[in-house]
């Protein structure tokens, strides 16, 4: 699965972020929404502050799929920033 958010930098500049990841069985919270655990590769704390540092908001869509080259290739055409977690 890929994440997908738009992140912005101390000037203002907006940039797609995207992060690939792996959905994998064990708990999930039980917070009423839909949750999925997915492992990034990493230490999550690691990845939480590298994701958190990208200027990333809080909504961001999620994909089936690992898309983030097909997001790179979409933030080229619009002639923005992308950057990968």
């Amino acid at each position: 699965m890929t994440l997908l958010g738009l992140g912005q930098d101390e000037d203002g500049t907006l940039a797609f972020v995207a992060s690939e990841g792996t959905v994998v069985p064990g708990p999930l919270l039980r917070i009423g929404n839909t949750t999925s655990r997915v492992d990034f590769g990493r230490d999550p704390g690691e990845w939480v502050d590298a994701w958190s540092a990208t200027g990333i908001g809080h909504h961001w869509s999620l994909s089936v799929g690992h898309r983030a080259a097909t997001y790179a290739a979409a933030a080229g055409l619009l002639g923005i920033p992308f950057r990968q977690v």
